[in-house]
């Protein structure tokens, strides 16, 4: 990232925390970072896109710092799980990222609104996935409800110990008394076989997310290359080239989430993964993606 862009994100995060993002006006903005108004604007079109880019900034340092921790370790470790959910917390706390998404949520800002209800959606899906991860595919039905569960006794569990230990509350025991207690139900709800959401309305959830209410098409891609991907991850096949699937499924999505898809790109990628999977069980419905996305985006490229 261009390190005088870097620079005014940083200041106009220093702002929003200390004046809060309402009271702070593009001028403070530009009186903080020694910037002109036409530079603020050709990084950022408006004050909400700025603070989403601060957002989206610290959320892609914690993906690859949670990513690292797992290099040549086993994903199945509940402990590595709850160093993971630890380095939220922490993110959370550094960056003051709570204190901003309770002043948005009392806005009629519906921009920042729905990047914060895609933003938990995307938390929960990475808890569920995690999830998957340590308590095996076998127990997929109930994992939706027990993330849900899990997200929710944490905030609750660490908001008051705040309150009792005036914020000195300890992060790594409260989560792991929290994750102890989440694997120890999903072990009774594959005896009792009880389900409130199944996992597919997650999938249908992040299908929509950046996406326009009447773009039935691009929702539909998007559903199918979430389901395209969790399938893949849960067979124990495709162990071997899952990471490889991962990334090439990944780049579609967020080709395809862009305002603009570049088909060109997308056909390239697609090219990709039908020789991927040739004589493989998936071959249909990778056809079937290559299809959907040929239909919706080749003629708006032309």
């Amino acid at each position: 990232m261009n390190k005088r862009k870097k620079h005014v994100m940083d200041k106009a995060h220093e702002l929003f925390i200390e004046n809060g993002f309402q009271q702070t006006s593009i001028q403070d903005i530009l009186a903080a970072s020694n910037i002109s108004k036409g530079t603020f604007y050709n990084y950022f079109s408006s004050k909400n896109e700025l603070l989403i880019s601060i957002f989206k900034n610290i959320y892609t340092e914690l993906e690859w710092q949670r990513k690292q921790l797992l290099i040549g370790q086993d994903k199945t470790d509940s402990n590595l799980f709850i160093k993971q959910i630890e380095m939220l917390i922490r993110t959370n706390n550094q960056y003051k990222i709570i204190s901003l998404f309770e002043e948005i949520l009392f806005t009629n800002d519906e921009e920042l609104k729905n990047y914060i209800k895609n933003r938990r959606v995307y938390e929960l899906n990475w808890v569920y996935n995690r999830l998957l991860d340590v308590c095996g595919s076998q127990n997929k039905t109930y994992l939706l409800d027990c993330s849900i569960l899990l997200m929710g006794m944490i905030h609750s569990t660490i908001y008051m110990h705040s309150l009792v230990y005036q914020d000195q509350a300890n992060v790594h025991q409260i989560v792991q008394y929290c994750v102890k207690r989440i694997l120890d139900m999903v072990k009774q709800l594959s005896d009792s076989k009880e389900v409130l959401l199944n996992p597919d309305t997650l999938y249908k959830l992040i299908s929509v997310q950046s996406t326009k209410e009447d773009d039935f098409g691009k929702k539909e891609i998007l559903c199918l290359l979430y389901t395209f991907k969790a399938d893949l991850k849960n067979d124990k096949r495709f162990t071997a080239n899952q990471e490889k699937m991962n990334q090439l499924l990944t780049f579609i999505a967020e080709e395809i989430e862009m305002k603009h898809p570049r088909y060109f790109i997308l056909e390239s990628a697609l090219i990709s993964l039908i020789q991927e999977l040739k004589d493989t069980p998936y071959a249909e419905t990778a056809q079937t993606l290559v299809t959907r996305i040929e239909k919706v985006y080749s003629k708006q490229n032309q």
